[in-house]
C-alpha cells in the first residue's frame, strides 16, 4: 500500500471516529431539558449574571433559605443552606425577552399566621441586544419584588432596573425576616401591612443558583415544584410583567418605584393602623378586602419615601375606614330591625 494510501485511509478513520463526539458537544451546547426554547447554557448564564443580592435577616427564624431533596414529590428541607432556586423561559416569540425568577424557599414562615413552607420570589425582566459586533447581550428592563402575593396585604413592587443601577447585574434585594417578602430598597419593607421591618440584616452569601426549569418538565431533581402546600407552581407559570403594569410603570417618573396591586394599597392603609385589630380578619376574609377597596389606582402610583407622611396618611385614611365601617353597621342593625320607630315598626 502506497504512503498516500496510508495518509487518506488515516485521515477518513479518524474524521469518522470524531464525528460522533463532534455531534455530542454541538448537542449538548444546544440542550434544552425542559423543552421552553432557551438553552441550558444560556438559562444557567443569565441566572448567575443576573441573580439578586440578598440582604436578610441575621437571626431569621428560617435561618435561610433551603436546599430541598432531589426526585421526590413532596418538598423535603435538606438543609436552611441559602440555595436559591431558578427558573427562565422566553417571553416573546421572537425570543428577544426572557423573563428570570428567582425562588427563596424556605423551611417556614414564622411571622403572623405563620405557616411550614414558604415560596417567595423576585422577578427580572430581560431584554436581549444585538451590539455591532453581532453578539447578543442581555439587559435588565424592569424589576419585581414579591410581598405578600395574593393577600390583600399585597405590597408587591416593580421598576425600571435603571432606577436600580440594575441593568447588567442583579438587584440589591431586602427580605423581611420571619415573613420573608421581599422589598426593592430596606426603606420600602416597612410599608407593608405593618409586620414587616428589616432590621440587624446581612448580606446572604448563596450556596447555589439550582435551575428548576419548568413546571411541565422540571430539572435538577426538582420534582416537589407542583406541590399544592406552597404557591410555588403558580408563581412558575405566569408572568410578573404584565402589560397592565408595564403602562402604569411608564407613565411614572424614571425614579419611582411602584406597587404592583396599587388597588390594595386602601385596605393596607387600614391594616397597617388598626394592625393586630385588623390584620387577622383582612387577610383571611375575601370579602373584607373587597368590601376596604375604596378607590382605584390612582390611590398609590408610586411609593412616598417619607416614613413620617406616610403614617400620617395611614392613619387618617384608617380613621375614614373605621368611621365608614362604624356607619355601615349602624345601617345593618336599622335594616335588620334593631332600632324601631315610635310605634314599634322599623325605621
Amino acid at each position: 500500500m502506497s504512503r498516500g494510501v496510508v495518509v487518506v485511509a488515516l485521515w477518513w478513520a479518524l474524521t469518522v471516529a470524531a464525528a460522533p463526539t463532534v455531534a455530542m458537544a454541538q448537542v449538548a451546547t444546544a440542550q434544552d431539558s425542559d423543552r421552553d426554547g432557551l438553552s441550558d447554557a444560556l438559562e444557567a448564564e443569565l441566572l448567575r449574571q443576573f441573580e439578586p443580592r440578598w440582604m436578610v435577616g441575621k437571626d431569621d427564624c428560617s435561618v435561610r433559605p433551603a436546599r430541598f431533596a432531589e426526585g421526590v414529590a413532596q418538598p423535603t428541607v435538606v438543609e436552611d443552606d441559602g440555595t436559591v432556586y431558578g427558573q427562565a423561559f422566553p417571553v416573546r416569540s421572537h425570543g428577544d425577552e426572557v423573563e428570570l425568577h428567582f425562588y427563596q424557599l424556605w423551611r417556614r414562615d414564622c411571622g403572623q399566621m405563620g405557616h411550614p413552607l414558604d415560596a417567595e420570589h423576585v422577578a427580572v425582566l430581560l431584554r436581549r441586544d444585538d451590539g455591532a459586533d453581532g453578539q447578543p447581550k442581555w439587559r435588565a428592563v424592569y424589576w419585581y419584588a414579591a410581598a405578600h402575593e395574593d393577600t390583600v396585604c399585597d405590597a408587591s413592587q416593580m421598576t425600571r432596573a435603571s432606577t436600580l443601577k440594575a441593568e447588567d447585574k442583579g438587584a440589591t434585594v431586602w427580605v423581611s425576616p420571619g415573613k420573608h417578602a421581599s422589598f426593592l430598597s430596606e426603606e420600602l419593607c416597612s410599608h407593608g401591612c405593618g409586620g414587616d421591618r428589616c432590621v440587624d440584616m446581612e448580606r446572604m452569601k448563596t450556596a447555589e443558583v439550582v435551575n428548576v426549569g419548568e413546571l411541565s418538565r422540571p430539572m435538577d431533581g426538582a420534582m416537589w415544584v407542583s406541590f399544592a402546600g406552597w404557591p410555588l407552581a403558580e408563581k412558575m407559570r405566569r408572568s410578573d410583567f404584565g402589560e397592565a403594569r408595564v403602562e402604569r410603570l411608564e407613565r411614572l417618573p424614571e425614579t419611582d418605584v411602584a406597587w404592583a396591586n396599587p388597588s390594595k394599597r386602601p385596605a393596607q392603609a387600614a391594616i397597617y393602623g388598626g394592625n393586630s385589630a385588623l390584620n387577622g380578619v383582612a387577610v383571611g376574609e375575601h370579602n373584607t378586602d373587597t368590601a376596604l377597596v375604596l378607590a382605584n389606582d390612582k390611590t398609590s402610583g408610586a411609593l412616598d419615601s417619607a416614613q413620617k407622611s406616610t403614617g400620617n396618611a395611614l392613619t387618617k385614611s384608617y380613621r375614614n375606614v373605621v368611621k365608614a365601617l362604624g356607619g355601615a353597621a349602624k345601617s345593618t342593625g336599622k335594616a335588620g330591625g334593631v332600632e324601631t320607630g315610635e310605634e314599634g315598626a322599623p325605621h
